[in-house]
């Protein structure tokens, strides 16, 4: 796994083995924007000055969390990318690392969710009944999703053939 410092004092990680190699895995989470695949998020669409690359954005409606805006600032073509995401409830300085190894022919992706929590003491207690929990379940659910997705393609360009 690359290993990349995200700045916050909370942190939360997954990842998920898929079966298709990594440039298949690439062009999925490779097209920042195109979030229809993840679950949760109500509606997407592109901001910022780029399409793809460093500065790239994309604003997210999430269901049960709110709205976000989310712009990369370090991208690794092929192999992952790391973005802001803006506040969202008591989450601040939210930072989350997404990044493809090969596993033999297959791939693992690898997400990690950084963060600081904001409102003082009730941020802590809202972060520790709710947030935390939701959060802890909602990452491994994008990685389910991304696998799904990857290896729905995977299976429809082999049946195609």
């Amino acid at each position: 796994m690359i290993n990349i410092y995200l700045k916050g004092k909370y942190k939360v990680e997954t990842s998920v083995d898929i079966n298709a190699p990594v440039e298949q895995v690439w062009a999925v989470i490779g097209d920042f924007t195109n979030v229809a695949w993840a679950p949760g998020v109500t509606a997407s669409h592109p901001i910022g000055r780029a399409d793809l690359g460093v500065g790239a954005g994309r604003h997210c409606a999430l269901q049960g969390f709110g709205e976000i805006d989310e712009y990369i600032t370090q991208w690794s073509e092929g192999q992952g990318f790391v973005y802001n995401v803006s506040p969202l409830g008591p989450l601040n300085h939210g930072h989350s690392s997404w990044w493809i190894e090969k596993v033999g022919e297959n791939s693992r992706v690898n997400i990690v969710l950084s963060y600081d929590l904001r409102f003082g003491l009730f941020g802590r207690l809202l972060h520790a009944l709710v947030m935390r929990k939701k959060l802890k379940g909602s990452l491994p659910q994008t990685a389910s999703a991304i696998k799904t997705r990857v290896e729905g393609l995977s299976f429809s360009a082999a049946n195609a053939a």
